[in-house]
């Protein structure tokens, strides 16, 4: 049986990287491409390290690599310097041997939209700038996409960035907000489930003992684990990004609500907080009428940790796909 085609839309990112090799490990997907945006890193070295993961982890010339928006949508600074000075940690990857793609990402996002129209899955782990401009860029591309799952935002739980906002959705508000109003068919992974899938040290130490084809993971969890030890005084470190790509394949990693996303664009204080309606409730809030119409537009929205082991799944799947 064919597999599915997906694009993986990323900010690389520590995470970012497991879950390119999480995807890939998992044999589920067909990577019909993997388009770098600016969040984690620039969106200049967003490129460099996706152009140098593609080749890391065995896909170089198999998958091409495009170039992201070179602006947020929103015109916002989002510069982070979590993931360390080149966005993996210390890692400088060596280059892909294949020449850059011209094709900018949300042009790619809009063309694949097309040739897999009602088969085409979106994973996007950055901000959505990218997914947002491909909108603007199609409008259509909304009804073509099988389905968007992303990473990003805080229903009912608080943001990691400021009290109120998750950084992905904080990065480029006005971009998320396009995104979740399109109509597109959409499940947010955010802070309400991913804090609940975490990457251990009892984990680090199976890759260890995995040997050869491991290292390069294992450098990006220690400097991930570290990053959330020095930031946030945490032994464990969350499963962000793989768990997005994860969901895509089997929402029983999560549990779910249906209901409506509005994202706060034009308060500095409020920037980026992601406003669940839930379907059941959404006409009992007293909202003016321009905001209950948003309503027609829902979406699945990740609100805790499911059934099935996720932490599990993913150690166990990267032990199955090495890097080169």
């Amino acid at each position: 049986m064919a597999l599915a085609p997906i694009v993986l839309d990323s900010d690389p990112g520590l995470d970012d990287a497991l879950a390119l090799q999480y995807l890939l490990g998992t044999g589920l997907w067909d990577l019909k491409a993997y388009t770098a945006v600016g969040g984690n890193a620039p969106v200049e070295q967003a490129f460099r390290n996706a152009r140098g993961l593609a080749r890391a982890f065995g896909v170089d010339g198999d998958v091409p690599v495009h170039r992201g928006a070179d602006r947020t949508i929103s015109r916002v600074d989002s510069a982070s310097d979590f993931h360390g000075p080149t966005g993996l940690g210390e890692e400088v990857l060596p280059d892909s041997k294949e020449p850059d793609q011209d094709e900018p990402a949300p042009a790619a996002l809009v063309r694949l939209s097309r040739e897999y129209e009602g088969e085409l899955t979106v994973v996007a782990t950055g901000p959505l700038t990218n997914v947002a401009a491909a909108l603007l860029l199609d409008p259509g591309t909304a009804h073509r996409v099988r389905r968007l799952v992303f990473m990003g935002g805080a229903a009912q739980v608080p943001g990691n960035c400021t009290p109120l906002a998750e950084f992905n959705v904080w990065a480029d508000p006005d971009a998320a907000d396009i995104v979740v109003s399109s109509g597109i068919p959409y499940t947010m992974v955010g802070l309400d489930a991913t804090h609940g899938w975490r990457f251990t040290h009892e984990d680090l130490a199976r890759l260890d003992a995995a040997g050869p084809g491991q290292e390069l993971t294992a450098r990006f969890v220690r400097a991930y684990l570290k990053a959330y030890d020095a930031n946030h005084r945490q032994s464990s470190c969350p499963l962000h990004d793989p768990l997005a790509v994860g969901v895509a394949a089997d929402e029983s990693f999560v549990t779910t609500g249906t209901g409506t996303v509005a994202v706060e664009c034009a308060s500095e204080l409020g920037r980026g907080q992601t406003v669940y309606l839930p379907e059941d409730k959404a006409v009992r809030f007293n909202y003016p009428p321009h905001i209950l119409a948003r309503t027609r537009h829902t979406g699945r929205v990740a609100l805790g940790t499911g059934p099935r082991d996720f932490s599990a799944h993913f150690t166990e799947t990267l032990l199955r796909r090495p890097s080169l």
